[in-house]
């Protein structure tokens, strides 16, 4: 019997350790109780919820969490693993960014000329250095180059002002991790952990589940955080209380209301803007959406990583899609996997909505 060559033989191998990090990065666990410390709702796994959720697996839902105010609704499917959040990241940080502008640390009409921020590889132009933190948390820079996880057409360079136009462009939000790092002193995932998992009792999430990538056409590095879908619970109910947990202040009301309005809309920039005209408006690094008389606040990643807020209501839903918890996993849902059906969520989050509303 011939042996097989080489480099087959080292193919297979990366084959099967391909599949196997992707099993255990996507394995279905809820590993005991998890967000213990949340009152459980009236509500919690009723049969009417059980109900209106029973068909998420079949929709992609990986994971599914469900709350009105601090009280837990639903929690289902994979709780606990630290998912890759894809750019809900970004509404993350600009919990983050609240915080900083609040400590004195950040003043968001300074320019990237004040900073002393550039890009050395594509070095910015004096126009494009006059972009201030408010134009990248609005995305409304003008800066169109190259960016670390961005594979969407960007306009041509120059072609609009700092403040002119919304673009939804991972360079400024690249770029906005990276200058938090450099004024606060203090690496993201400690500021992460300091900042918003301390407070809000997070379970799982340590420094360390912050990464970074890059590419050769731009300096400014794409800032990657892994998560729990119980830790982004959190997040979502510290949202929908305005920036209070548990009686405290973690972020101000008046930052929260600042972050979820809408600097640019449908009224303001082209409908297809707006994630192709799913949404109706952003803020700083938060969507909102209009649905049947209720504006709601959405941070979108892809894959399938939602977290849905009627402010009014003050329901949450997380959604996750395991679309890897390391860099392995992610390749191969790039190959082979199939992201979560959306409008079923935002359906789905509707009809729990209108369930929840009428206590």
């Amino acid at each position: 019997m011939t042996s097989e060559p080489p480099r087959f033989r080292f193919a297979t191998l990366l084959l099967s350790a391909a599949v196997l990090l992707f099993a255990l990065g996507c394995a279905s666990s809820t590993r005991g109780p998890g967000l213990g410390d949340l009152p459980r709702s009236p509500h919690w796994n009723s049969p009417e919820v059980l109900g209106l959720a029973g068909d998420a697996e079949a929709h992609r839902s990986d994971a599914l969490l469900i709350a009105q105010g601090e009280q837990l609704v639903l929690r289902q499917g994979q709780a606990v693993e630290k998912i890759n959040t894809h750019s809900v990241r970004k509404s993350i940080l600009a919990l983050l960014y609240g915080i900083a502008v609040e400590k004195g640390l950040i003043k968001l009409d300074d320019s990237l000329e004040t900073l002393g921020f550039d890009d050395r590889v594509t070095p910015l132009t004096p126009l494009e250095k006059s972009a201030t933190l408010r134009d990248l948390l609005s995305s409304r820079s003008g800066v169109y180059i190259d960016a670390s996880g961005q594979n969407w057409q960007r306009p041509a360079r120059h072609t609009s002002k700092p403040g002119e136009r919304f673009f939804y462009n991972n360079w400024g939000f690249n770029a906005l991790g990276e200058i938090l790092e450099q004024q606060t002193g203090m690496a993201l995932g400690e500021l992460i952990a300091a900042w918003l998992a301390t407070p809000l009792g997070m379970e799982h999430f340590a420094p360390g589940d912050v990464d970074w990538d890059s590419i050769d056409g731009s300096s400014v590095r794409q800032y990657v955080i892994y998560m729990s879908a119980d830790d982004l619970m959190r997040l979502g109910i510290l949202v929908a209380a305005e920036g209070r947990w548990r009686g405290a202040t973690v972020v101000s009301a008046e930052w929260i209301r600042e972050m979820t309005a809408a600097h640019s809309s449908t009224a303001t920039d082209p409908k297809k803007a707006f994630g192709g005209g799913f949404f109706d408006g952003y803020g700083y690094l938060w969507w909102s959406r209009e649905q049947n008389g209720h504006r709601l606040l959405c941070a979108d990643g892809w894959g399938g990583q939602y977290i849905i807020i009627d402010p009014t209501t003050r329901v949450v839903v997380v959604n996750r899609r395991n679309t890897g918890t390391h860099l392995l996993a992610q390749g191969w849902f790039l190959w082979r996997g199939v992201e979560t059906d959306r409008p079923y969520v935002y359906g789905l989050f509707e009809r729990v909505n209108e369930l929840l509303r009428h206590d």
